[in-house]
This record gives C-alpha cells, structure tokens and sequence, in this order.
C-alpha cells in the first residue's frame, strides 16, 4: 500500500509539473484556455464597466464658458468640446462603451473647420441662436431643441451669424469605430464648404416625413433631411400626449428615417422624451447604453435602487441592463429629456433584450441617492 501511495504522489507531482509546463507554454505562444476564464467571459448577465453617472449643468456650462475664453477653434482641435468620461472605464473619454458625448461651445461669429469622419454624429441644440449646421453643402440655421445629423463620411461644419454663443450636446459612435478599428478622418480643405442648395434646403424639401418628392427614390442610407426642428418635435410630443404614453417612458417619440422608419443612424438612436406633471415611470431594463440630457424641468431617474435627481441642462448616463425609472417632481410643469441609445446596434446583432420590474408595484426601492457633479 505503501508503494502505491507513493506512486500516486509522484504521478500527481508530475501532472502539476505538465500541467504548469502547458500553462506556460501556451502563454508563450499567446494562448488561453478557455477553461480557467469561461466563468469570467461567459458572465450570466451583463456586468458593464460603466456606472451610472450624473454630469451637473452648472459645472458642464462653468467650464465650457471657460473654455470658449480660453481654447481657439482652429486646425488641430477644430472642436471646443468637453467629452463625458464615465469613471468606470479607467480614464477613457467615453460616456459608455459604444457612445461618445459632450458639450460643444461656440462663440459668436466663430466657424468650426470643416471635415468628415467614419463615425456617426449628431448635435442637440441646448441654447443659442443664429449658429448653423452645414452638411453636404446643405446649410441650415439652427434654434434651441433642433437635431442636426451629420452620417459617416459627410462633409460638415458649424458656424455662427449672430455675436450669441451657441452650446449643444454631441454624440457620436466613437468608442465603437475605435473598436471595430475603422476610424478614418479627413479635414476638409478650406474652412468651411460651399453653401450649394437653397437654404434649409432639405428641411423644406424632406421636413413633412410622411412626404416625399414624387420623381425621388428614398433614402435607406441615412434621413434625407440633416435637422429636425424643435417646433416640429415639440408638436409631435404634445399630440402624443393627448392620445397615448408609455408605463416605461411616458410621452416618449424616437426619431426616424421618414423613408424607412428606421432609426437615424444604424448603430444609435435618439429619442426626445415628455415626462407629465407628477409622473412616476415603472421601473424596467434592457440591453444597451442610454444617455441622456435634461432640456426642460426637474426630476429624478432611479438606478438600480439609487435616485440620481436631475435639473435642466445635466447629463446622466444609464448602463446596460440597469433598472430603471423617470419621475417628474413638479406638481404642474413638465420634464422633457432628450437622449441617445445604441439599441439599433443590439437589435441589428440579435442581442437586444428588456425586462420589466414587477415587484413593488413596478417601482424600485430606492437604496441611497446620488449627487452629479
């Protein structure tokens, strides 16, 4: 007995001498078994990196008045903006994993240089007047809730008439581009492009959506028309608050393509939300990141059990399958949230998924609260 114990300790001795030979060795040829991180890559539910995050107003319009003194628009920066870096993802620049954002200041009388990007981008006006958006030579003039879409590729710049500062929130798909290793950028040659239509030209032609030009074919690649108009938007809202809401948004509208019915960019979309008077949302969640931007009133959004209050102009980011609920705390004032989510991408990829929160009567229990910064 005594022999056959110790052969079984030198054969177990063996096996953990082979077996960290193998380790190594498959080390130096760059290779990992799955078997000793399946655990931690095959995670039963998502476990994103970011965190939800609040970014106050106040300090967002503090340091972007500071940067207009003191950054010029020109070759090398060509945008004065202030990127959303969620603290969760180690120093990197990005809101969430797949989606860029920041707030964007242009003084008076300035021009943004032109230039196009593989990435797509769009810009909510937040304030300001007299700016203008030109996209593929189209130029249109820009006022406060207006959405201007600039696709892959397309030459556009920004500008100012007026000597009012114009501020708005971008977004863009960059951390995905950056990903998928398919970034390209190009600075346009001069400044600005050459205005070659009739001004507002696609938001006169294309800005009725359920219309079309007779002897035109549609436009799948992206919307035909680059701005949508707050007064538009604002109409569309109020009469769908008349007929219908949603127990998860409320007044909730996605902008689309008026040719497909089709979000506006394959791997994003934007919404722009109406929360009533008093108003609690029930709680649910769902794959894919959100970020959001309070254009009118105050209130608070609940995530996973904490409550992040918000106020006009702050920015707050919901991670993926995060629970979560809006609540408008004005007794007779509405909320409107404008916001971004990368669900055309989790649905183009079969991996889109939601779930409703069905304890408590729909509402989380709320943990703690938060303060944005």
């Amino acid at each position: 007995m005594a022999e056959i114990e110790v052969t079984r300790e030198t054969e177990a001795t063996r096996t953990q001498a082979e077996t960290a030979q193998l380790n190594n060795d498959m080390k130096a040829n760059y290779l990992t078994p799955l078997w000793q991180i399946e655990e931690e890559f095959m995670s039963v539910r998502p476990r994103p990196k970011i965190v939800p995050w609040l970014w106050k107003w106040s300090n967002l319009y503090s340091l972007a008045e500071r940067a207009g003194r003191l950054v010029p628009v020109e070759r090398g920066g060509d945008r004065r903006a202030l990127g959303l870096s969620n603290p969760g993802l180690g120093g990197l620049p990005f809101a969430t994993s797949t989606l860029w954002a920041a707030v964007q200041w242009l003084n008076g009388r300035e021009v943004a240089p032109a230039h196009r990007h593989t990435s797509h981008a769009i810009r909510f006006i937040i304030d300001g007047s007299g700016s203008y958006s030109t996209v593929e030579g189209d130029r249109v003039f820009l006022e406060r809730g207006d959405l201007v879409l600039t696709p892959k590729w397309l030459w556009h710049d920004h500008g100012s008439h007026s000597d009012e500062r114009a501020i708005w929130m971008d977004g863009l798909d960059i951390p995905l581009t950056n990903y998928l290793d398919t970034s390209f950028f190009e600075p346009y040659p001069h400044e600005s492009q050459a205005v070659t239509q009739v001004l507002n030209g696609t938001v006169l032609k294309y800005g009725v959506g359920q219309l079309r030009p007779a002897w035109e074919k549609r436009l799948v690649e992206y919307p035909p028309m680059f701005t949508y108009k707050w007064a538009d938007t604002e109409r569309a809202l109020n009469n769908l608050a008349l007929v219908d809401a949603s127990p998860f948004d409320d007044v909730a509208l996605e902008y689309i393509n008026p040719h497909t019915g089709g979000p506006v960019m394959p791997s994003f979309t934007c919404w722009i939300q109406l929360l009533r008077p008093r108003v609690q949302t029930q709680a649910h969640r769902h794959v894919g990141s959100s970020i959001y931007h309070v254009f009118e009133g105050k209130g608070a959004t609940i995530i996973d059990g904490i409550c992040f209050e918000w106020e006009q102009g702050d920015m707050f980011v919901i991670p993926s399958w995060a629970c979560h609920e809006h609540l408008n705390t004005s007794g007779d004032e509405q909320a409107i949230l404008f916001s971004m989510h990368d669900t055309p991408l989790m649905v183009m990829l079969n991996k889109y998924r939601e779930e409703a929160y069905t304890e408590n009567g729909g509402h989380q229990p709320v943990e703690g609260k938060r303060l944005g910064r």
